[in-house]
């Protein structure tokens, strides 16, 4: 699913549910099964696969039923991990100032004397 991780940016939630739809609807099309054929293999309701592939809403375990019966779990982490590298990319070689560096505070404690 490369081809994927080229349509756009995921900066909003709507980037991700985009996203995750048209993961799940071309993957299936891929395989030539029809929404009643996922729907089957997955174990979730034709009516919720096709709601997925409308609006990419879907809860995790259902997402994550009809991304194994796809074979597509790898994909779907390749995905997050690309984000998860985006996210991690520091501001300061995006144009942004420098984050002051942090202070530790070092406290001593006197030994009292007996």
């Amino acid at each position: 699913m490369n081809d994927l991780n080229n349509i756009l940016p995921l900066t909003t939630v709507e980037d991700v549910l985009v996203r995750l739809r048209e993961m799940v609807r071309l993957a299936r099309q891929r395989e030539e099964w029809t929404q009643a054929d996922l729907a089957r293999r997955s174990g979730v309701p034709m009516t919720t696969i096709s709601r997925l592939e409308r609006t990419g809403l879907a809860s995790t375990d259902t997402l994550f039923k009809v991304l194994f019966a796809l074979n597509r779990l790898d994909a779907f982490e390749d995905m997050l991990k690309a984000q998860l590298r985006l996210v991690k990319f520091p501001k300061t070689l995006e144009g942004d100032i420098e984050p002051a560096p942090k202070v530790v505070h070092r406290v001593r404690h006197k030994r009292s004397s007996k």
